[in-house]
């Protein structure tokens, strides 16, 4: 009779792989974000998860947005963290349903 013997017992933690996952993905957001002085509107509508006519609806016409952002040439820029505080502000007047 053969006995088999183990040479190798891998055991993979899931939690801690998607753990791991999860942090570098936060970590390279964060490091692109750092590198941006500006948002674009596709910037902004990728960030929010909204579409632009979403934005424009809901929170371009703010007047504390509208002090912040600056129409250069053709083109829409948002001073990243002043739009980060009004999105930050704006969301939380939001009613909570």
């Amino acid at each position: 009779m053969q006995t088999e013997k183990q040479l190798i017992n891998i055991e993979i933690d899931h939690d801690q792989i998607e753990a791991i996952i999860l942090e570098n993905v936060q970590q390279h957001l964060s490091n692109i974000d750092n590198n941006k002085l500006f948002y674009t509107m596709e910037d902004l509508q990728e960030i929010t998860g909204m579409s632009k006519g979403f934005i424009e609806i809901r929170f371009f016409h703010d007047p504390r947005f509208e002090k912040i952002r600056r129409k250069v040439g053709r083109k829409w820029l948002f001073p990243v963290n002043q739009t980060r505080s009004f999105l930050n502000e704006w969301i939380n007047e939001q009613p909570n349903d």
